[in-house]
């Protein structure tokens, strides 16, 4: 069984158990949501199409984590004026679990939840990147409150201990990104990170 599912202005098609992006949510990490728009649904050749919305269907999903995608460059230049502009965008997303499927007919399917959600998107954080990340996991530092109970030296000296070229990272606002991360105060985390670049000030 699938769904055609409707949220953040966006159409997504969800199986029971599956894991997607989506515009981001106003709910905290580990809240559990009912989707009630719902386009379409199919279960073999049976098919229900809403119009718009299948009435009496829904779709379970849990929030999993909060982030921001990888930043997207934006250039600006005008020719014979003297003009040009470099900046950058990274778009805020939420990860969902889908746990479950109601076609509004009496069929349903759905999908065991993870049992602990332990784990952030480190790389949200400015100045942070995959490898580094990588780094953290190694020394169970997993998620944006660990990193917020860490101080800058501490984080250096972990990065030059992983034997890696980590050793140039400014860490100073790691731990002040992660800590508004953890909060859910993403308002405030953007407009500090939108003053940083590799997590230095501008």
């Amino acid at each position: 069984m699938y769904a055609v599912i409707k949220t953040g202005g966006k159409q997504y098609r969800v199986i029971a158990g599956a894991k997607l992006r989506v515009e981001q949510l106003s709910a905290e990490v580990g809240t559990e949501l009912i989707i009630d728009q719902v386009l379409m649904v199919a279960d073999g050749e049976k098919v229900r199409i809403g119009t718009p919305l299948v009435q009496g269907a829904s779709v379970k999903a849990t929030v999993l984590a909060h982030g921001r995608g990888d930043k997207v460059k934006i250039y600006k230049h005008r020719r014979r004026k003297h003009y040009k502009k470099q900046g950058g965008h990274r778009q805020w997303y939420s990860e969902i679990f889908i746990g479950g499927i109601e076609d509004g007919a009496g069929g349903s399917a759905s999908a065991k939840a993870p049992e602990q959600i332990v784990k952030d998107d480190l790389t949200k954080i400015e100045g942070v990147g995959p490898k580094i990340a990588d780094v953290f996991a190694k020394n169970g530092v997993t998620t944006f409150a660990a990193l917020a109970a860490l101080d800058a030296d501490g984080i250096t000296a972990m990065l030059k201990a992983s034997g890696g070229r980590f050793g140039m990272a400014k860490p100073a606002s790691w731990p002040q990104q992660a800590a508004l991360a953890a909060a859910g105060k993403w308002d405030e985390f953007q407009k500090l990170t939108d003053d940083l670049v590799g997590g230095v000030q501008k």
